[in-house]
């Protein structure tokens, strides 16, 4: 294996990433690379929760403090699904119906304002691919998070709809940075046994932001103004106030600067995200990302979005794709409307967003619960009990959508879908960005998850499409019935997973690296072993 600390033919002491090339002087002293990368493995394995957390405290604080970001991406998803049903809104941006003093949005106009969001995701998730590759995670979060402050301005003061679709637009360049950002720093930062805790905070803080934004709704739905809705957009400024006074003392990622040859800077970062006593516990922490990085230089060619598609990457990019567009395939044009399904199952107006209220409550609850589930249980297992249960769930809906439609059958049929909310956010809903943070390889994990993230929002933009049209009453009028579709959708992907999903839980970087490497079955993965020498040897074949 060449080691970053052997010679090679025309260059002593590289590290490469690209085109960028660490000097011998970043490498002095880095003998012994190999067996300081075994020793930081077998720590990673040797490490409980509780010994983690105790070792890197300031780790989880600064992953913390990352992921507020995705509140406001949380925020904006339950904000413009809500208003719709919001009658102030309505009266606003909607037009009279046959119903003296009736409101309501246009479907097409609905169909545009959910288009909106996820169609400025998938600008904003691939430019974060190239500004966090380039800048790092810190300077890009600042600079979206002064991005967004700007444009808020824009649907704040909307006054017809084509402005507020413009509005949304933009903010959602800023939203698709923070939900691909926030998932690829924590999975940096932590170590192998808290990789699970961390990025479950991320989906944590998405469903605060949820929560928050059904909260405000409810308290503000019996307001006739037009501060019922500017009120809640408003409150979008309050973040960054809050986020950017911490994150600009936040460390960079010492993988990001591995990546980027900066030797000596990745092991003061180390340092600070870490409490260890040892003196080269940095050192043997930094060597394994060297070593992990020129064994990935070794097995892929370049960085590029060509290479997320070529050898073991292209099964990597597949894994992240479709296990985050399950999350909107499962619940197929219901979980994104999901108040105004509601109202269309036949609650009042004040119980659809009280009902909503109490599932962002439940989104907190389960998230916070599915810790002890995804913490200690397999990948696969845990995906495939979510699966069955959200699929089976939505066909039941579906069955009682089929009868005649009554008041008690329509709190019926809302139970059926928060029974559904219960198995997603207890599985799939923070199994998605573990797998997707983790599957990656080091060196494309920014452009991995940004190819993910933003297949995820190809799906949403389907969803969304075709929601309003299935659920609005003067279009399909499909109601309860849609969740056929999810149910058909989740059955599909049941047998893809079972075929398809690895089991990459409790293993290293450099270990699922050479796990992809030997063509296993996806079954294979979970009892596979893995010789000390094995990254040496690929090196030397390569």
């Amino acid at each position: 294996m060449s080691t970053a600390h052997e010679p090679k033919e025309d260059t002593a002491h590289q590290v490469i990433h690209d085109e960028v090339v660490a000097p011998d002087h970043e490498l002095e002293g880095w003998v012994g690379l190999a067996e300081d990368a075994r020793n930081a493995t077998a720590e990673e394995h040797r490490l409980g929760f509780f010994d983690a957390v105790k070792l890197y405290p300031k780790a989880c604080m600064w992953t913390m403090v990352v992921s507020l970001v995705v509140i406001l991406d949380g925020y904006d998803t339950a904000l413009i699904g809500s208003l719709f049903g919001f009658p102030a809104f309505q009266r606003q941006f909607g037009h009279e119906t046959s119903k003296p003093g009736s409101y309501q949005l246009q479907a097409k106009w609905q169909t545009a304002l959910g288009l909106a969001s996820p169609l400025g995701n998938i600008v904003g998730i691939y430019i974060n691919a190239f500004l966090t590759e380039r800048w790092g995670h810190k300077k890009t979060c600042l600079g979206t998070l002064a991005f967004l402050t700007g444009v808020l301005f824009i649907p704040f003061f909307a006054k017809n709809v084509q402005v507020l679709f413009v509005g949304e637009l933009l903010c959602g360049l800023a939203w698709g940075v923070f939900t691909t950002l926030a998932p690829a720093y924590a999975s940096e930062v932590a170590p192998v046994v808290l990789r699970s805790y961390l990025e479950t905070y991320v989906v944590l803080c998405w469903g605060i932001g949820q929560f928050v934004a059904t909260g405000i709704l409810d308290s503000l739905v019996h307001r006739t103004d037009e501060w019922a809705w500017r009120i809640p957009l408003a409150v979008q400024w309050v973040w960054p106030v809050i986020i950017v006074p911490v994150l600009i003392f936040a460390p960079e990622s010492p993988w990001w600067l591995v990546r980027k040859g900066r030797i000596a800077e990745a092991e003061k970062s180390i340092k600070r995200l870490s409490s260890s006593q040892d003196p080269d516990h940095a050192k043997k922490s930094v060597a394994l990302m060297i070593q992990t990085t020129n064994l990935e230089i070794a097995m892929t060619e370049g960085a590029s979005f060509i290479d997320c598609f070529r050898g073991s990457n292209a099964w990597r990019t597949e894994i992240g794709c479709i296990v985050w567009t399950s999350q909107v395939l499962s619940g197929f044009a219901i979980t994104s409307y999901a108040t105004y399904f509601y109202e269309q199952a036949g609650l009042a107006t004040a119980d659809a967003y009280k009902m909503s209220v109490g599932q962002s409550g439940l989104h907190f609850l389960c998230t916070l619960l599915s810790v002890f589930i995804t913490g200690n249980y397999g990948r696969r297992s845990v995906l495939f009990g979510g699966y069955i249960g959200m699929g089976s769930s939505m066909l039941i809906l579906g069955i009682m959508a089929c009868v005649h439609q009554t008041s008690g059958l329509g709190y019926g049929e809302s139970a059926m879908f928060l029974l559904w909310y219960v198995f997603y956010e207890l599985t799939l809903g923070p199994l998605a960005f573990i797998i997707v943070a983790e599957i990656s390889s080091t060196r494309l994990r920014s452009k991995s998850i940004s190819l993910a993230r933003n297949a995820y929002n190809v799906a949403n933009v389907f969803s969304s499409t075709v929601a309003p049209y299935a659920l609005n009453p003067t279009e399909g009028n499909w109601k309860g019935k849609t969740a056929f579709l999810a149910s058909g959708f989740t059955i599909v992907i049941t047998l893809w997973a079972y075929f398809r999903l690895p089991e990459s839980q409790g293993r290293t970087y450099e270990e699922l690296d050479i796990l992809f490497s030997k063509n296993l079955k996806a079954w294979e993965f979970k009892d596979a072993q893995i010789d000390d020498d094995a990254a040496e040897n690929i090196t030397k074949q390569e």
